[in-house]
């Protein structure tokens, strides 16, 4: 056998070696590569949470001026969701409305329907996101409005977790400092903003507290009253009958703030 036969012969055989090596780690390599689980994977429980919001505002001669509110928010095992509100309909305490807001997200079709009220509306957008989810991203937005002439940078602070009628949630404190005369205040003018996000698995995102202290429009607490684990009821996810149906296609997306 000649020397050059013998030279060819070995690299051959060399790189058969090296493929066959490959191969064997290609697996493993494959392995490793896979993503662990992500959280946003995790089943959603269903659940039913009762709120009450008071909103207190001071006037100019100390007395004040207070409104109250209730709201029931639930998710079934289907993943559809619905929140009741009732508040005050005018001077009267008495007069009050119930809004009612269903949203399926496997047809992604919003529901809505008020007592007292004639008219059932039905939206269905490709792209459409729940309206308490786009409410919470609206609230944020607002606490961290910067007006004045002067730059004025919010300060954030994270308040560790809290357990909430067997909720644990995680708070967030943003403080807003506006120095006299930044915005025609004579002096200087704090405004604070919290909120506590539910951080229990299957049950993340749900607001269960929230606290604004605003001198110019008052103070206000969102605060969970009642939770309960488990499929809800099912009569909170059904329109009364007898109501006029009116169905609304959106084709453009809507995006939360």
């Amino acid at each position: 056998m000649s020397k050059v036969f013998r030279a060819s012969y070995l690299i051959v055989a060399i790189a058969g070696v090296a493929l066959v090596a490959t191969a064997q780690e290609a697996p493993v390599r494959q392995m490793r590569a896979l993503p662990p689980a992500s959280a946003a994977r995790q089943a959603k429980l269903p659940y039913t949470a009762e709120f009450k919001t008071t909103r207190v505002q001071t006037l100019a001669d100390g007395s004040t001026i207070t409104h109250e509110s209730t709201e029931v928010m639930a998710r079934d095992a289907q993943g559809r969701t619905v929140t009741v509100r009732t508040a005050e309909a005018g001077p009267d305490a008495s007069n009050t409305r119930t809004t009612t807001t269903l949203y399926d997200p496997a047809t992604r079709t919003s529901t809505t329907w008020s007592a007292p009220g004639l008219r059932l509306d039905v939206t269905t957008n490709s792209a459409q996101q729940p309206r308490t989810a786009c409410a919470a991203n609206v609230m944020r937005a607002e606490s961290q409005l910067q007006t004045g002439s002067d730059p004025i940078k919010p300060v954030s602070e994270d308040l560790g977790k809290q357990t909430f009628l067997g909720v644990e949630a995680r708070g967030h404190r943003t403080t807003t400092t506006f120095p006299a005369g930044s915005i025609g205040n004579s002096n200087e003018l704090v405004r604070t903003y919290e909120t506590w996000f539910s951080s229990t698995p299957g049950l993340a995102g749900i607001n269960v507290r929230q606290v604004n202290d605003d001198p110019q429009s008052g103070h206000s607490l969102r605060e969970l009253t009642k939770f309960t684990a488990g499929d809800p009821d099912p009569s909170l996810f059904q329109p009364p009958d007898g109501l006029e149906t009116v169905t609304h296609e959106m084709h453009e997306e809507v995006r939360c703030p």
